[in-house]
């Protein structure tokens, strides 16, 4: 539980770095579309993808872990 945890933690700081970094691109060219700030938006489109990857693995364990209590609570009535 301990290890999703982090990964969620880790994938989230890893987005908001990467969101921040376009916005330090897009004030550093004055808001033009530039090489950096695209490469810095795909980073970002990579970042949330990682991100949701990791809330959806979270989200399998938390209902395995219900079936298993639901499972157990009737096992034992």
């Amino acid at each position: 539980m301990e290890k999703l945890v982090d990964s969620i933690n880790n994938a989230y700081e890893e987005f908001v770095t990467a969101a921040s970094n376009v916005l330090e691109a897009e004030k550093i060219s004055g808001g033009q579309k530039t090489v950096a700030t695209n490469a810095a938006l795909e980073i970002v489109e990579q970042k949330w993808e990682s991100f949701r990857v990791a809330c959806d693995h979270a989200e399998e364990f938390v209902e395995c872990a219900k079936k298993t209590i639901e499972y157990d609570k009737g096992a034992s009535v």
